[in-house]
């Protein structure tokens, strides 16, 4: 047998017979005060160690503090007091600082002196108590007076005259607006050109109406009419109205957004001083706006607006003379 095998068999016994040794060994359970105390070499202080420290831990003594009320224990209770017996040199000491200490006069003589109070006072005072008790202070809201909200008549008022001179400013701003009246291809209309627009198989709520005509560029005006107006603003270019199952109508907004509208009617008033503009703008528009309502574009005779009828009416309105009857 090889000199290791021997060596790793009594290493082996040795560690078997140390395990063995710990578990037969009676564990301490509770660590005791009675063990022996390290002494620290520098402060001298016993070192306690940490695992018994709870051992010494005691409640706090709670401390009274003595009060002024009276003693309503009774005599059995009392304890007997407790007589400290002093020493010659402490006695000698006590009887030189009672010397050297000033005598004051007793609590009751310094009371005897004062000026006796007659019996009279005494009892004035205690009704004159008792009268304050009884009153009932008034509320701060009865002291104050109500405040008196009245005009104040001392305010000086400047006197408003009417105006009866001439202003240049007011004419000049009349006289633009009636020459936009008379000047308004609706107040000049002597025929017109209109476009329909039906969505397919529904109609279209007022609220979706308002939307898209907004959307496209109408403005609400005159005649409860929405109109589409040049560039500038200066010119009319083409208004709409509502169809419905009497013909054509005005949009009142107040209920427009509760209502269903059946269709949309454009029309374009002749003659017109931009007549081309005019037309090819309510052309398009109304294009966009069948595409958005998903509907169809016819004219004024009920047919489908084709390529070829949009050649046909734009050449109308673009040929039209003051005075001319409009084929149809």
């Amino acid at each position: 047998m090889e000199i290791t095998t021997i060596i790793g068999i009594v290493i082996a016994v040795v560690i078997m017979l140390l395990g063995i040794k710990m578990i037969i060994k009676k564990p301490n359970d509770e660590p005791s005060l009675d063990a022996e105390l390290h002494i620290d070499p520098d402060s001298q202080m016993p070192v306690i160690p940490r695992h018994v420290r709870g051992q010494l831990v005691k409640e706090d003594a709670v401390r009274v503090e003595p009060t002024l009320a009276e003693n309503t224990d009774s005599p059995s209770d009392q304890k007997e007091p407790t007589f400290i017996q002093l020493t010659p040199d402490a006695v000698k000491k006590t009887e030189q600082q009672s010397e050297a200490a000033p005598v004051k006069e007793p609590v009751e003589e310094v009371v005897a002196e004062k000026a006796p109070v007659s019996d009279e006072k005494v009892v004035e005072a205690v009704n004159a108590a008792d009268v304050k008790e009884e009153t009932v202070e008034p509320s701060k809201e009865a002291e104050q007076p109500k405040a008196d909200f009245s005009l104040n008549t001392h305010i000086e008022k400047a006197e408003i005259s009417e105006f009866d001179e001439e202003s240049s400013i007011l004419e000049a701003h009349l006289y633009e607006q009636k020459i936009v009246d008379e000047e308004s291809a609706l107040a000049n209309a002597e025929t017109v050109i209109s476009l329909h627009i039906y969505p397919q198989g529904r109609v279209l709520s007022g609220e979706k109406t308002l939307k898209v005509l907004l959307k496209y560029g109408l403005r609400y005006g005159e005649l409860a009419c929405f109109h589409r107006y040049s560039e500038d603003g200066s010119k009319l270019l083409f208004s709409v109205l509502q169809v419905t199952d009497t013909g054509m109508e005005g949009f009142d907004l107040e209920t427009l957004s509760t209502e269903e509208v059946k269709g949309l009617a454009f029309f374009l008033a002749l003659p017109h001083t931009d007549v081309q503009n005019a037309f090819d703008t309510m052309d398009s528009i109304s294009r966009l706006i069948a595409r958005e309502v998903d509907g169809v574009v016819y004219d004024q005779n009920h047919q489908e607006f084709t390529p070829q009828l949009r050649e046909f009416w734009r050449h109308q309105a673009i040929d039209y003379r003051a005075g001319q009857a409009i084929e149809v």
